[in-house]
């Protein structure tokens, strides 16, 4: 105010000087020196434009309190009105702002207070009587992460001013390099992370936040934070947080979904939260991440979606899918549904011979021929093509077909079986009987009557024109017909099957043996003594008459030997007839026929 008199004095002064100098003077110009008073009195004693000092009384108590605040180890703060009219170092250091003093000043209180507390800040110093302890208060950090500290409010008497002090942090982040690149990871993080009070609020948020949400980072503090998720995951989700708040887990780990604005629907994320020790006080906070695993999942349902389709495929199938091992059991790693229809067996009977190995399935008659036809095609590292017969639990006889290939790993390692067995009993049963009996018999393991006539064949044709020697001899086994009638066609059957496999050991290369009738048909083109030995020594031509007597001596010795079959035990006997040297026109028919005929009349 006195620079204002001055200067309105200095300006009228020159007024006069001025006006004196362009003629004579008037009365008013003998007026102008009463104008700087003039002015001084309005200005002095005007209400409205009048700036008056603070009362003595009151700068008298601000004066104590500033001083105490800026020298003060703790953190403190001066607030006159709601705004913040002096801070201490400590306090700067504490919410991360020593360089930026200057704007704390004059900033309103609530901006460093958290929202949850701001009414109860107002109402502490709306108090007239509020002095010492005012318990725990939250403030916000310039990073964003909460600082839960307790709060002691002074005022002195008749002071809008306040002097609000806070407990010290336990730790306070250092301001170093490495505070800088956690500062730099945190906001250029492609995850986005989050922290949490203990009310479940967000009190800080990433950039990345905004970037994967499209809801703005100021937008979304200070809400609520399980809204944010799926109705349907709300649950479990709300169960872990509250558990990590209780100190009953150390982390949590789970796959929710978010709404997310900017995504026509949710977004599956992974969450991984741990819980934030603060300071004293009884609260607790969270601290998270959240990945985006959307595109997983989907990729996991697709694979889901397709997995059930083949399985469905799998079910409709006439018959089983199978993943095994090349074992004499035939152990099952896997079978698909279809095993119950085929076999009367759930999978889970038969994986790993729960309740039956799939080798005791098939037929008995069987087994030797499944082992070493696919053993070839595996050491051949060939697909497996076959039929044969099982025995489903209802114990019928089944035909199947089957295909399959052996696994082998990058390195040629041996892995398993995978194939497919189906049912073929109403149209291929008959037909694949005749196909493999065309090579040999399969209930014996002996040659096919087909077989046996061609070779007989060429044996007759080649004597006629080169005199080249064999002998065919004509076993009878008695009494089959008996057998039969006591104890049922199959047990004559399985008396066949035992006498012929008897009877391989006549087997050579220009040796054999065939089913015919109700005996066996055995042809001797190679007299040799080793392939003679089952007949025991020779000390004569073994194509001579005694010789033959004496290799048919042992064919009714190798027939005559006890069976023993399902705890029955048979006696048998073996009538032989040799058939007499072919005529110039004989053919193999014609030979066997007269080799039956004299095996009946040594029976005779």
């Amino acid at each position: 105010m006195t620079l204002y008199f001055v200067a309105t004095l200095l300006l009228t002064t020159l007024s006069a000087i001025v006006l004196v100098d362009a003629g004579p003077p008037s009365p008013a110009v003998w007026g102008l020196p009463l104008l700087p008073g003039l002015a001084w009195t309005v200005l002095r004693f005007s209400g409205r434009g009048r700036i008056t000092a603070p009362p003595r009384s009151e700068v008298a108590h601000h004066q104590p309190l500033t001083h105490f605040a800026l020298h003060s180890g703790l953190p403190a703060l001066l607030v006159a009105q709601g705004r913040i009219t002096n801070a201490n170092l400590a306090l700067l250091k504490a919410l991360g702002l020593e360089a930026r003093g200057d704007e704390v000043i004059g900033m309103p209180l609530d901006n460093i207070v958290h929202p949850k507390h701001h009414r109860r800040l107002v109402a502490l110093l709306a108090a007239e009587t509020a002095s010492g302890d005012a318990g725990v208060i939250t403030l916000l950090r310039a990073d964003g992460v909460p600082w839960l500290a307790r709060l002691s409010l002074f005022r002195g008497d008749r002071s809008p001013v306040a002097l609000l002090q806070f407990g010290a942090p336990d730790e306070l982040p250092e301001a170093g390099p490495d505070r800088q690149w956690g500062n730099r990871m945190g906001h250029f993080a492609g995850e986005i992370l989050f922290a949490l009070d203990s009310q479940l609020l967000l009190t800080w948020l990433n950039p990345q936040w905004e970037k994967a949400t499209g809801r703005a980072v100021a937008d979304s503090l200070f809400v609520p934070f399980l809204p944010l998720f799926h109705l349907e995951d709300r649950v479990a989700l709300t169960k872990g947080l509250r558990q990590l708040q209780a100190g009953e887990r150390d982390s949590l780990c789970l796959e929710v979904r978010t709404l997310a604005a900017r995504s026509p629907g949710p977004r599956w994320v992974e969450l991984r939260a741990w819980p934030l020790d603060t300071a004293a006080g009884g609260e607790s906070g969270i601290v998270g991440m959240l990945l985006d695993i959307d595109q997983r999942r989907r990729s996991e349902e697709a694979l889901r979606a397709q997995r059930r389709s083949l399985h469905t495929m799998l079910d409709n199938l006439p018959g089983m899918i199978y993943r095994g091992q090349n074992d004499k059991h035939w152990t099952m790693e896997f079978v698909s549904e279809g095993c119950f229809e085929l076999t009367g067996y759930t999978p889970l009977e038969l994986v790993d011979n729960q309740s039956a190995s799939f080798a005791d399935l098939i037929h008995p008659e069987d087994r030797d021929f499944v082992w070493n036809y696919v053993q070839m095609r595996l050491t051949r590292r060939e697909r497996y093509e076959l039929s044969y017969r099982i025995i489903d639990r209802d114990g019928q006889i089944r035909w199947v077909w089957e295909q399959g290939r052996g696994i082998h790993s990058s390195r040629g390692e041996f892995l398993g079986l995978e194939g497919f067995i189906t049912d073929v009993s109403s149209s291929r049963g008959a037909q694949e009987e005749a196909r493999r009996r065309l090579f040999f018999d399969n209930a014996a393991g002996l040659l096919s009557f087909s077989l046996f006539l061609d070779r007989l064949q060429h044996l007759v044709v080649h004597s006629a024109i080169a005199g080249y020697p064999f002998a065919l001899f004509h076993l009878a086994i008695e009494p089959l017909s008996g057998i039969a009638a006591e104890h049922g066609p199959a047990m004559a059957e399985r008396v066949m099957v035992e006498t012929g496999k008897r009877l391989r050991v006549v087997h050579s290369d220009c040796n054999g043996v065939a089913r015919h009738g109700e005996g066996f048909a055995v042809l001797i083109a190679d007299f040799r003594p080793e392939t003679l030995a089952w007949a025991g020594g020779f000390d004569l031509d073994p194509a001579s008459p005694p010789g033959l007597a004496r290799l048919a001596a042992a064919l009714a010795e190798l027939a005559a030997r006890p069976l023993r079959i399902d705890g029955h035990s048979l006696v048998l006997s073996g009538h032989v007839g040799i058939a007499p040297a072919p005529a110039g026109s004989a053919d193999a028919q014609t030979v066997l026929a007269a080799a039956a005929e004299a095996a009946g009349a040594a029976a005779g």
